[in-house]
């Protein structure tokens, strides 16, 4: 079965459960409303022909099935939002395989570094990027997980195969990775930075005992007004324990909210929270990694969804605080204090775990959206990877986020030495390169690459292609991709392995300036000893390769002229190109310059 008819037919299942819960819900809904016209028909007439009494007993029965009802109701709702949930989840899982995956709301936009050494360049993160396309963290921690992993992952050899393994897992575990998805989804919809939360957790409890001792305050009052009721004491003594109470909660009712606060600003994520541990919890890993992960959610036999759910219950009991009784609710059971001294207990007991429980939803979100590329594209490769040179063989490579149908595939077998890759205008040079660096990326993060075979070494990634120029700043397209490629030259002059590519250098001068200045950078990145791959229409530069002490070999992409137009078959060629194709596209566009 292809992925394709997987997510197919996964999408038709839960668009039939999906259908099937509506209409409980529905049907549940006129239940409902019928119990409710019964009920009150059955009250009247029992009150017309017989006493109050009657028409209460007459009720009851109406009022214990409907709140049965209420309870079916919201079960039935949940698995109704479930299920349109994964309705969501697999149709993006289908937009993944085709070009529909561009529209995702979640680009990663905020990750866009126009500094960052090969991000911008490669399409890391931003619209039409990797992150978009392969992202499926719900949770803040996640999304900031998945950003480290593509921009900054670590590159010890073992920590990259350990991430393999773990993606390994996860792709026989595509129920794990949408279930995971779908339960954060909450969190989704409030995506709060948990470093609040974290820091919260992390304080000294600042409540003292006498919290501990006023909260039961309200019992003595409530004893007090039996008594009163009982008439074995007069009203004055509950009325004066009310007041007292009264006095406490204006007194003590910035210290006791500021810590309710905290909490409850997070209380649409707390579920979500709560449910993805709950999730990890019940898996039975055999990774070791993810096992180990898992491990780390149990400690003195208390689980964290456990822990977790307590404090979703606290957040629940502050969410009092914004009825309209609560004025009387406070002042009657002191019940901000209740909850403040509840949450001290809970901070005492959890607080220095929180950090770590919400880094492993992120780690196992993280881990899941590089899974994705294994999901849709069973059939990508696990790149070898090598401690040892600067490598890049491959077969077959294609640039992962191209539609299948378009992505033209070729080898590459770079061992310590660059390329220079010419071709006329539209030929695919720069795709070539982008194509490159994603699957390095990909490589470094432990995910499958668009390859048949790849092996590589572990190097830094360093690229130029998108230059822009800075108006504030008063800073040209030629002297920001001068600073650029002076970063390049500067990371080669440390002598760790790192590959560069560089897509039409020094583009915004004269030609004869161009060439000059690009001989000097490529033979100091080969003098430093690194690798790369740079894109020309500059051919006076392909005689590099004649020189004895530099390495360097030519490439190129050539085009077809046919009655009907030009066109490029994308395949990657030996040795330099020899056609040009400007003055035919000008003519294309109506430019003649013949």
């Amino acid at each position: 079965m292809s992925a394709a008819e997987l997510f197919f037919k996964r999408l038709k299942h839960y668009r039939g459960a999906a259908e099937h819960r509506q209409r409980s819900f529905d049907l549940i809904s006129n239940l409902r409303l019928l119990v409710v016209i019964v009920g009150i028909g059955a009250v009247v007439v029992a009150g017309y022909i017989g006493t109050i009494r009657q028409a209460v007993y007459a009720g009851l029965p109406f009022l214990l099935v409907f709140i049965i009802l209420i309870y079916k109701h919201r079960q039935v709702e949940n698995r109704l939002n479930i299920a349109r949930t994964m309705v969501g989840i697999n149709q993006r899982y289908l937009d993944r395989l085709n070009e529909g995956w561009v529209e995702f709301a979640d680009h990663g936009g905020e990750f866009v570094q126009l500094d960052h050494p090969y991000s911008n360049d490669l399409d890391i993160f931003g619209p039409k990027s990797l992150f978009q396309w392969i992202s499926v963290a719900q949770t803040f921690l996640g999304r900031q997980m998945l950003y480290k992993l593509l921009a900054h992952p670590s590159k010890e050899i073992d920590a990259i195969r350990t991430r393999q393994k773990a993606i390994r897992e996860l792709y026989d575990r595509l129920d794990f990775c949408q279930g995971l998805e779908c339960r954060g989804a909450g969190a989704a919809q409030a995506p709060r930075d948990p470093n609040d939360l974290i820091a919260y957790a992390l304080e000294t409890p600042s409540l003292g005992k006498t919290f501990r001792y006023i909260r039961v305050l309200p019992l003595f009052t409530a004893v007090a007004f039996i008594l009163y009721f009982l008439q074995w004491i007069t009203i004055q003594v509950p009325v004066i324990l009310l007041f007292l109470q009264s006095i406490i909660v204006l007194v003590t009712f910035k210290k006791a909210g500021a810590p309710l606060n905290q909490v409850y600003f997070f209380k649409e994520s707390l579920h979500s929270y709560r449910s993805m541990l709950e999730l990890i919890e019940t898996q039975s890993f055999k990774n070791s990694y993810l096992s180990n992960l898992q491990a780390d959610l149990f400690q003195d036999n208390q689980s964290a969804s456990a822990a977790m759910r307590r404090l979703e219950s606290i957040s629940n009991a502050i969410d009092f605080r914004y009825s309209m009784f609560y004025l009387l609710i406070n002042i009657g059971l002191l019940w901000d204090i209740q909850c403040a001294v509840r949450l001290a207990h809970w901070k005492d007991r959890y607080g220095k775990r929180v950090g770590s429980w919400l880094e492993i939803i992120g780690t196992m979100e993280a881990l899941c959206s590089l899974a994705v590329i294994a999901h849709i594209h069973p059939d990508w490769v696990y790149p070898e990877i090598e401690d040892q040179g600067q490598r890049i063989s491959a077969r077959g490579l294609g640039h992962p986020l191209l539609h299948p149908d378009k992505c033209v595939h070729n080898d590459i077998d770079i061992d310590d030495y660059s390329c220079i890759v010419t071709g006329s205008n539209m030929s695919g040079k720069s795709t070539w390169l982008r194509a490159i660096g994603i699957n390095l990326v990909l490589a470094y993060a432990g995910a499958p690459v668009c390859a048949q075979k790849f092996r590589c070494s572990v190097m830094d990634i360093y690229t130029s292609m998108e230059i822009r120029d800075d108006l504030l700043e008063g800073v040209s397209t030629f002297y920001a991709e001068l600073k650029r490629i002076n970063m390049i030259l500067e990371h080669s002059r440390r002598g760790k392995p790192m590959i560069y590519l560089i897509d039409e250098i020094f583009r915004g001068t004269n030609s004869l300036d161009r060439i000059a200045g690009a001989k000097v950078v490529l033979r100091q990145l080969s003098q430093n000893g690194a690798i790369g791959l740079i894109s020309t229409h500059d051919f006076e530069l392909c005689d590099l390769e004649k020189e004895p002490w530099a390495k360097f070999k030519n490439f190129h992409f050539q085009e077809q002229y046919t009655d009907g137009g030009i066109e490029f078959d994308y395949i990657l060629r030996p040795g330099r190109c020899s056609t040009s194709n400007a003055r035919y596209l000008m003519r294309m566009v109506g430019i003649d310059i013949s």
